[in-house]
């Protein structure tokens, strides 16, 4: 009899394991696929819907679209990332053969370089540059499967500055981006940029993308399906995300950190931000413009969401982004007379 008890305890205790082992399984898998999904909303690249632009408030954008795309100088380049991407850009040279100032003009999330349109006018138009607007990898026409969230776009941003200096050795460089290809341009500055780099101008940036996705998580979580809503912390989830990208992207999200690239950074930068950013905290501005210890100035604007700022106030946004040239150098909104005349300065 007591062997027989013995043996239904060992059969009963063996199904339980068995039952708890199946619980753990599901569970694990219940995780991984919440976080799987996730990493597609916040990493799988998504392309600009034309039926935005329509929308109010995009009628600036929008023409800045059709400037772009119908320019009769435009003409499409290439270079390849470090890991073997071929990367798109659109070259809208001026005529002038003794140009050598170019603007290096860079979109966020889930767009493309026509973007930039909208600030690609001012550059070629109002300053007299040539301007380059790269599709970042997995945007437009660029290669890539993954978003690189600015920590894989800035060595990518690396090849493009070199494309430029390697046709004009003479050329003097600023770069001009939003949202996450603000990110991007942070993030480049905080590795070995040439001498040519003069300045950047970082628009809506978000300051580490861990803080950002959890931000994100955190903001959407009632629109998730389960198990994703209100069964996953954030920390978890974004941790989790993480460890997908390494599998997935071959790359770690925790490096994409703004704010510690600018604490290396030697390049003059101007920092904007919206004060109704809805998408990136307005106070990620403060945090960055603090840790940055290079030249640096900022710009709040008024009423102005994710990146609407040069569209809410173009005359003060513009403004600002000319006087903060004019301080860093003479030569980027100018071209360097002393190459025309030799005796300009005696």
């Amino acid at each position: 009899m007591a062997e027989n008890d013995k043996e239904k305890k060992k059969t009963s205790g063996s199904a339980v394991g068995t039952a708890l082992g199946f619980a753990a399984c599901a569970a694990a898998g219940g995780l991984l696929g919440a976080a799987n999904y996730f990493f597609n909303l916040a990493l799988v690249p998504k392309q600009h819907d034309p039926a935005q632009d329509n929308r109010p408030g995009e009628e600036a954008y929008t023409a800045g679209r059709r400037w772009m795309r119908g320019h009769v100088a435009r003409q499409d380049v290439f270079t390849f990332s470090g890991d073997g991407k071929q990367l798109h850009g659109n070259l809208i040279r001026q005529g002038d053969p003794d140009c050598h100032r170019y603007a290096i003009l860079v979109h966020g999330f889930g767009d493309s370089a026509e973007a930039m349109g909208l600030y690609g006018k001012q550059y070629y138009e109002e300053y007299g540059m040539h301007v380059l607007l790269p599709d970042l990898r997995g945007h437009g026409a660029s290669e890539g499967s993954f978003v690189g969230m600015g920590w894989q776009d800035s060595a990518d941003l690396a090849r493009w500055v070199s494309f430029i200096t390697s046709m004009d050795p003479d050329a003097v460089i600023v770069m001009h981006g939003i949202s996450m290809g603000a990110a991007a341009i942070l993030q480049a500055t905080g590795k070995s940029l040439p001498g040519q780099v003069k300045a950047v101008v970082s628009d809506c940036a978000f300051a580490d993308c861990i803080d950002e996705l959890t931000y994100q998580y955190k903001k959407h979580e009632e629109s998730y399906p389960a198990p994703v809503k209100k069964l996953i912390p954030a920390p978890l989830m974004v941790q989790l995300v993480r460890l997908i990208g390494l599998i997935r992207a071959h790359y770690d999200i925790g490096k994409a950190s703004p704010v510690e690239a600018v604490r290396r950074s030697l390049t003059p930068t101007l920092f904007i931000h919206g004060e109704d950013d809805d998408v990136i905290p307005p106070d990620d501005m403060p945090r960055l413009y603090e840790a940055a210890n290079c030249e640096k100035h900022f710009l709040w604007v008024k009423h102005a969401g994710h990146c609407q700022s040069v569209v809410v106030d173009p005359d003060r946004y513009w403004g600002h982004v000319t006087n903060f040239y004019n301080d860093v150098s003479p030569w980027i909104l100018n071209d360097n007379i002393t190459d025309a005349d030799p005796f300009a300065d005696l």
